[in-house]
């Protein structure tokens, strides 16, 4: 499903996005947090509460959580 009726300019890159090419995308219309991955843009999104994806960043800046 493409997020088409959302403008380009809406999404934004995060800023823990990797250097080698792996990150995701977020944007937040209507108060909810929509992440995708920037490199397949067409399959979607998921929605999260902002209280999720703001715990997740926490989470991974704080190495509680991996990412690889």
């Amino acid at each position: 499903m493409a997020d088409e009726y959302i403008p380009a300019e809406r999404w934004f890159k995060s800023s823990y996005t990797a250097t080698g090419g792996e990150c995701v995308e977020v944007a937040r219309p209507d108060g909810a947090m929509w992440v995708r991955d920037s490199n397949h843009r067409d399959e979607g999104h998921m929605s999260v509460t902002p209280w999720a994806w703001h715990a997740f960043v926490r989470a991974v800046a704080s190495g509680s959580v991996g990412v690889e």
